[in-house]
């Protein structure tokens, strides 16, 4: 029992930072039908950023947190409108922005090496390294810190884009973005939103695994992976999915990693082959956008 529940909480804690990836590919892809594969990086500079704010400065927590997602929400949104906007202005395809942003991918990664160098940088927890002791579990604080951030960023997320009316903009960009334009609503300011959000939720996912496994200039592709493999799995459309999806990777990944007569090192493999069979079996992931089945 004691092992199941340990497992359980395992499954919370890496199923909240794959769900938070997969939602910032969503709060892009939504208004705009872009797949931003750089959210892996933005993840990466976010967290490099609270090495800094946390561990060079010595600021307090929450304060260099949100100082640290700041800076990568400004990034997001300064690339939205260097790279994404003239391309989208000028009637370009959509597969261009997806490519130039394929190739920022590689400027952040090396910005990332040159600034802060190549090896993994500590990021101090929240709370400690203490435990929190459950009934026949202790469960690590910085677990209980993922846990209990990703839940409100995905709550917060999802009332937004269901109880307000920015939210219910961006819905109107994602339908039909000339109709929505023509309704009054400022498509350039949805846009540049998007980016920046998306950047502040995968930045989430980077400082709240930093502590985790430190901070490393190479840490955003397999963020990215597993991102994009809960959100093929969860549904491309709604925020519901996106935990869903992350929830059901964790749980394959870390069953895999534990009971799997594998080396560990073989779970990397998990997101793509559960991927890649969503993809043949039930394109639409388990919940598909409002409409479909």
């Amino acid at each position: 029992m004691t092992d199941l529940l340990e497992l359980a909480v395992s499954i919370l804690e890496a199923g909240g930072i794959y769900a938070l990836m997969a939602l910032a590919y969503l709060v892009v892809l939504r208004p705009t039908g872009i797949i931003n594969f750089a959210v892996g990086e933005w993840a990466t500079l976010a967290s490099f950023f609270s090495v800094a704010t946390l561990g060079w400065w010595n600021l307090p927590y929450i304060p260099g947190a949100v100082l640290a997602l700041a800076g990568v929400a400004a990034i997001g949104a300064l690339t939205e409108q260097a790279t994404v906007r003239p391309m989208i202005e000028r009637g370009a395809p959509i597969l261009t922005p997806i490519l130039i942003l394929l190739g920022m991918v590689v400027v952040y990664r090396e910005a990332a090496a040159l600034g802060f160098g190549t090896q993994n940088l500590r990021v101090p927890p929240p709370l400690g390294f203490g435990r929190i002791d459950l009934g026949p579990i202790a469960i690590p604080m910085q677990s209980a810190v993922v846990i209990a951030v990703s839940g409100i960023m995905l709550a917060g997320t999802w009332a937004f884009f269901e109880r307000t009316i920015w939210g219910k903009a961006f819905q109107a960009v994602a339908i039909d973005r000339v109709a929505a334009g023509l309704m009054g609503i400022n498509l350039r300011l949805v846009a540049a939103f998007s980016f920046a959000g998306g950047a502040a939720i995968a930045g989430t996912a980077g400082v709240l695994q930093a502590p985790l496994t430190s901070a490393h200039y190479l840490m955003g592709l397999p963020l990215a992976i597993k991102g994009f493999s809960a959100l093929v799995i969860g549904g491309v459309g709604r925020v519901e999915g996106c935990i869903l999806g992350g929830l059901v990777l964790a749980a394959c990944e870390r069953l895999v990693m534990r009971y799997a007569p594998i080396p560990s090192g073989f779970a990397i493999g998990v997101p793509l082959l559960l991927m890649i069979l969503f993809l043949l079996v039930r394109p639409t992931g388990l919940i598909g956008a409002r409409g479909r089945t």
